[in-house]
């Protein structure tokens, strides 16, 4: 009798490919490609719970800032959502320095570094450069895919709502 799974089927490890990027540990290299999208984040249980407010946290619950945004990494574009709060500060200190300006116009490198309470984030930014051509059109083409793909929706933890309603519409149930 076989399985469900392909006989060689591989769970990807972390990090891997995807839609989405996180931080790891060690350099990370990463473009920013639009303006990021501003909220909080706090958990109910173990689901994260994302809103646009300070205001929106229930009383009681601990929210972290946090910002949403694609990014050409890995030579993929990726979404990001950033909340640690020493990474927020220099990416924004770096956007409204007169020597390094606009965070569109350069690579950033956020390396991290050690375990749980020890973790520390270093930023730095690289020298600026024109987007490549690779990046410029792999952005255009992820911004086609993904038309349907609305960033202000996180908050209503319905990324793609239009494929959604569409998909519900079809269910036999």
């Amino acid at each position: 009798m076989s399985g469900l799974l392909p006989q060689d089927y591989e769970i990807p490890s972390s990090g891997s490919g995807g839609l989405f990027a996180k931080l790891e540990k060690g350099e990370n290299r990463f473009r920013i490609l639009a303006k990021p999208v501003f909220g909080y984040i706090y958990w109910n249980e173990s689901t994260p719970v994302r809103v646009k407010s300070p205001a929106d946290v229930p009383t009681g619950e601990k929210a972290k800032h946090f910002w949403h945004l694609p990014v050409w990494m890995d030579n993929e574009v990726k979404y990001m959502e950033i909340d640690k709060a020493t990474v927020l500060k220099d990416l924004a200190a770096l956007d409204s320095n007169k020597e390094w300006g606009n965070l569109l116009e350069y690579d950033v490198i956020v390396t991290r570094s050690g375990e749980m309470m020890e973790t520390k984030y270093n930023t730095n930014p690289c020298k600026p450069t024109k987007l490549t051509a690779e990046a410029t059109e792999a952005w255009k083409d992820t911004k086609a895919e993904y038309s349907k793909y609305i960033a202000e929706e996180l908050f209503s933890s319905e990324l793609f709502p239009a494929e959604k309603a569409a998909t519900d519409e079809k269910l036999p149930f």
